[in-house]
């Protein structure tokens, strides 16, 4: 029934928006996101972090400067990250690149040791070298009327420790004056590798013959000075 003179009054409190109601500073649903994507603007790629940031800040609404100390320490992983993926890529290690024990000639070009007498005195030579390479020596006759003579040569190959080098002699023909690159191979036998050869002389013609060694690396990885080889050739070793 209504009464005259009194007027309906409205509370203004229930006017107040529901966010605030529960005396927290929680967001209503659906604000989360726009709240975590703020924060990340200021982070670079940290959009994900910003929305964990604001989800856990209802656990520890009381001050927002909680919020924010959570919001800079998602976007600081994300930080890290980068680092990770940028800084610490550019100063890595390159591989140890490994030495190229390949001659650097072929039989055709073998390096001239010189000569050495077959039948007289004691000529050598020595040579050293790190890599695989090829040679050539030729050995004279110099008593080539004498039928009671022979003809001589000798090469050793010394490899140093932790390395193989393979000794392999390739004879000429009598009479040929040129070195054969097509001739059959002999290895050389033992520690050191050794390779001997012992021909008649045939008391007029010449007897002389050249011979192609070749140097071939086999196994090990040092370089340099570690890699030094000794090859020695000698004739009239009878």
């Amino acid at each position: 029934m209504h009464t005259p003179g009194r007027l309906l009054l409205v509370p203004a409190l229930l006017l107040t928006p529901a966010a605030c109601a529960n005396g927290t500073d929680d967001l209503l649903p659906g604000y989360e996101e726009q709240a975590g994507g703020g924060g990340s603007n200021g982070r670079g790629e940290g959009g994900a972090g910003g929305r964990d940031a604001s989800a856990s800040s209802s656990a520890s609404a009381s001050s927002s400067s909680s919020s924010s100390v959570s919001s800079a320490g998602a976007g600081g992983s994300g930080s890290e990250g980068g680092e990770d993926g940028s800084g610490e890529g550019l100063g890595g290690e390159g591989a140890v690149a490994e030495c190229d024990h390949a001659a650097p000639n072929t039989c055709a070009g073998a390096e001239n040791i010189g000569s050495v007498s077959g039948d007289e005195g004691s000529d050598s030579w020595t040579v050293t070298g790190t890599t695989s390479k090829w040679f050539k020596v030729y050995v004279v006759d110099d008593e080539q009327f004498l039928f009671t003579s022979t003809e001589s040569f000798r090469a050793t190959l010394t490899s140093p420790p932790g390395m193989n080098f393979d000794l392999i002699v390739y004879q000429g023909e009598l009479e040929v004056d040129a070195p054969d690159c097509f001739a059959s191979g002999v290895r050389g036998q033992g520690t050191p590798e050794s390779f001997t050869a012992i021909w008649d002389d045939r008391g007029g013609p010449s007897d002389d013959l050249w011979f192609v060694i070749e140097v071939r690396h086999v196994d090990g990885t040092a370089c340099g000075e570690d890699a030094r080889w000794e090859l020695e050739v000698k004739g009239n070793i009878d």
